[in-house]
């Protein structure tokens, strides 16, 4: 029976087993497209979520909406 929970084992026996079911060549093409494909960029609307008001408004959108009430403890200095 063979340990599989080392990552680098793990690993190696996938990369094993990839190479008998599709070749070396092809495993080695498809490792190689992904290294040059272009990265996915979240779309815009997400990178504008992650602003805050000021610079929302800087850019022309609306602010997210107002900020959570502060808790009745916070006014004590804690």
């Amino acid at each position: 029976m063979t340990r599989t929970d080392d990552p680098e084992l793990a690993l190696h026996l996938h990369l094993e087993t990839l190479i008998a079911l599709h070749g070396a060549r092809r495993v080695m093409l498809a490792a190689l497209a992904a290294l040059v494909r272009p990265r996915m960029r979240p779309p815009l609307a997400e990178q504008f979520a992650e602003l805050d008001d000021h610079m929302r408004r800087d850019i022309g959108l609306p602010p997210r909406g107002h900020s959570p009430p502060m808790p009745h403890w916070s006014h004590f200095g804690w």
